[in-house]
């Protein structure tokens, strides 16, 4: 491993779970629910502990967004089943792309990283490298100060191999202070 592997650190910040409940809840059912909202197709609620956002789709899957760990977002989900009186078990889960967080402890020359790396690119909203990651099926953002955001991967680990690889070529090519 590279030094700058050994000082990355990577934190998990957001990622999205689809849930298909065996008995799929009514929007009207959801509705009961405390702190429930119609928004358009979809009944809303926003949990405070954990804090996520419960989206009870009109196809009768449950989107749970704002948590990063699965167990946690399954167990929003069942409490939720179990409040409308609903079964828990049969509860099947998709997991969406991930928002994770990274450090390098190393300082990014922007200008640099662009010149030498074809997938890298600034962008100005932000004053961020950005890098296509496309391989890895995501975008990492990563600001001059060395930290950065990886966006769109399917998995803690894909993000996590992603920033590492782009990292060790961005070191390479000299473009890490």
């Amino acid at each position: 491993m590279t030094d700058v592997v050994d000082r990355l650190e990577v934190e998990i910040e957001d990622q999205n779970f689809r849930f298909h409940p065996k008995e799929f809840p009514t929007q009207e059912a959801a509705m009961t629910l405390p702190g429930a909202k119609r928004i358009g197709n979809n009944v809303i609620i926003e949990r405070s502990k954990p804090a996520a956002t419960l989206v009870f789709e009109q196809t009768g899957s449950i989107l749970v967004h704002g948590l990063a760990r699965p167990e946690v977002a399954k167990l929003a989900v069942r409490e939720s089943l179990l409040q409308l009186g609903l079964p828990e078990e049969g509860l099947s889960m998709e997991s969406g792309s991930v928002l994770a967080r990274f450090t390098s402890g190393r300082a990014v020359i922007s200008s640099v990283a662009t010149t030498r790396l074809s997938e890298a690119s600034i962008n100005k909203d932000i004053g961020a490298v950005e890098i296509a990651a496309t391989r890895f099926g995501g975008v990492i953002l990563i600001l001059p100060s060395g930290k950065g955001l990886a966006v769109g991967m399917r998995s803690r680990r894909i993000a996590e191999l992603a920033i590492e690889t782009y990292l060790e070529i961005l070191e390479q090519e000299g473009a890490l202070a």
